[in-house]
């Protein structure tokens, strides 16, 4: 079964429900094992392919601006700070 480390690193890359290869079987596995995984799960699926990007390519001063715009419209926030 896959720690919390490598489920992050799996939902970060986009392995999701229409996979169904041993590793996302485990992964499903996992989350109904593991509370703090399956709320990762929730928040990453809420904030989309803005964290899948951020997560894999260099962070830039525009890149970073729209992430924290993302979180804080997801937080209900709308007021950096």
């Amino acid at each position: 079964m896959p720690t919390c480390q490598e489920v992050v690193r799996l939902l970060a890359t986009g392995v999701g429900a229409s996979d169904w290869t041993v590793r996302a079987l485990l992964l499903r596995l996992h989350l109904l094992l593991c509370g703090d995984c399956r709320r990762y799960a929730r928040e990453i699926a809420a904030l989309g392919p803005l964290i899948r990007e951020t997560l894999t390519q260099p962070l830039d001063a525009e890149r970073l601006a729209a992430l924290e715009r993302a979180i804080l419209k997801q937080r209900g926030d709308d007021s950096p700070g």
